[in-house]
């Protein structure tokens, strides 16, 4: 395989050779082969089947800053925002489980098991219920009552209020010294007196009846409270909303026909572990399933503590991944308040989006940290699109005007970091140039300046002076 792959590259770079041989050795009318002009150029043909038989391709040159990095190698993880581990809400027998790697919505039900805790807390609700009935019943019949009392003591005011008016009047009459009505005054006022003790026992009395009203609200309050308590811990229970066990007309809602309890997803993700099978009897709090949503996902590495006091928060990181996967660019989160004591490192984490869920928990990653970064910003390359060509420093910089030719072309390198070189002459921000097959076109030995001359910008060569 190796052999063959070597000969096919070779004949592609003598095809390469040839093309750009025959653009400038053709016969020229009235001229010998021989004497036949021959320009030196720095161009080199790239047609379409030498772009794919090298696997050619091209990066854009950008305009930044390089800075210093650092490298740290680590993982990536679902952090517990998007991590939840069912659990078996009470003791009983599984008669249905989700499958593993099934993708789940918020909702969807889990696990579907029977137990006698339900029918436990059935009882319960019925005993919470039947409770608010009776405080009601009490309370309406003690709002009747103080009704009856206000009653009573309107009428002993009243009665009081017309033997005052009696006594009054009697009063008036007994100044004529009349013995009869000296004797109807007396009267008068031993019934007034009676009329006056009336009323203020119908007072006591209704002000009795009014603490006995206070008294029944709080009690049937208090039922009213249990019975929500109760539906709550029957709603988390059986693993429906309070609207789904009140739903049916009054006297028949669902909560009192329920015979299984379910578990629902709490969001969508993917059911990454089953610990249980159905027909399994589970205890209370045994673990039922685990569900990732992997949509975000964090970086996670240790770093010597040497390299703390280099970071600092919401420091730019590029998360580097295997497989060819182009990296991505974050924030650093930490460092993490949490370091280990054995190996003296630092734990340190990323946000890495990962909208399309491709990337797995549990991946090897390695995150470049930028400490320090450059003061200017120049044009930044790819370090792999540069290659060294005797003292030269070079690249195969895409022509601009013609796609299918690239120019040899040398440049001037500042700094380096993070996967990335300055450049400080040849190459301008937008321009394209050769970065997978760099070495085969190196090989060619093509676009070199012959000895006493030199290239322009536009590909001109000219002899020196």
């Amino acid at each position: 395989m190796y052999k063959r792959t070597s000969l096919r590259s070779t004949l592609t770079i003598a095809a390469l050779s040839m093309l750009v041989a025959c653009s400038h050795n053709h016969e020229h009318p009235g001229k010998a082969p021989e004497t036949a002009d021959k320009k030196p150029t720095n161009r080199l043909a790239v047609p379409p089947e030498v772009v794919a038989n090298l696997g050619i391709t091209f990066e854009q040159a950008t305009r930044g800053k390089v800075g210093a990095w650092i490298s740290v190698p680590g993982e990536l993880y679902v952090p517990g925002t998007h991590r939840w581990n069912l659990r078996a809400p009470a003791r009983g027998r599984l008669t249905a489980v989700a499958l593993r790697w099934k993708t789940v919505e918020a909702g969807e039900v889990i696990a579907e098991l029977m137990s006698p805790k339900l029918r436990q807390a059935q009882q319960d609700l019925f005993a919470a219920h039947s409770l608010q009935a009776h405080a009601k019943e009490e309370l309406e019949a003690a709002h009747a009552r103080l009704a009856e009392g206000e009653a009573q003591l309107q009428a002993a005011r009243e009665l009081a209020s017309a033997s005052l008016e009696r006594l009054e009047h009697l009063r008036k009459l007994n100044k004529g010294t009349n013995t009869f009505v000296a004797k109807e005054l007396l009267e008068s006022q031993r019934q007034h007196a009676e009329a006056g003790r009336a009323a203020l026992e119908a007072a006591v009395q209704r002000d009795a009846l009014r603490e006995a009203v206070r008294g029944k609200d709080l009690l049937r309050t208090q039922a009213r409270l249990r019975v929500d308590g109760h539906m709550d811990a029957f709603s988390i229970l059986s693993g429906r909303t309070r609207k789904e066990l009140l739903t049916g007309q009054e006297g028949s809602e669902a909560w009192k026909t329920l015979e299984s309890i379910i578990v629902r997803a709490p969001a969508g993700g993917t059911v990454v572990d089953v610990p249980v099978s159905r027909g399994e009897t589970v205890d209370e709090d045994d673990p039922l399933a685990l569900i990732l949503d992997p949509s975000e996902l964090r970086f996670r590495g240790w770093l010597p503590e040497g390299d703390l006091r280099s970071l600092r928060s919401d420091a730019t990181v590029r998360v580097e991944l295997p497989g060819g996967i182009a990296p991505i660019a974050t924030r650093l989160l930490g460092p993490m308040p949490v370091a280990d004591s054995a190996t003296r490192r630092v734990q340190v984490e990323a946000a890495v989006p990962n909208p399309g869920k491709t990337l797995p928990q549990g991946l090897s990653a390695t995150a470049r940290i930028r400490v320090k970064e450059s003061a200017g910003e120049e044009v930044l390359l790819p370090e792999d699109c540069v290659v060294t060509d005797g003292l030269e420093m070079i690249v195969f910089r895409r022509d601009p005007g013609d796609a299918g030719f690239v120019i040899r072309t040398p440049v001037e390198l500042g700094l380096r970091g993070a996967g990335n070189v300055e450049v400080l002459s040849g190459v301008l921000a937008g321009d394209l140039v050769v970065q997978k097959g760099i070495y085969q076109l190196k090989r060619t030995g093509l676009g070199k300046p012959p000895k006493g001359g030199h290239f322009h910008f536009d590909g001109t060569w000219h002899p020196k002076h």
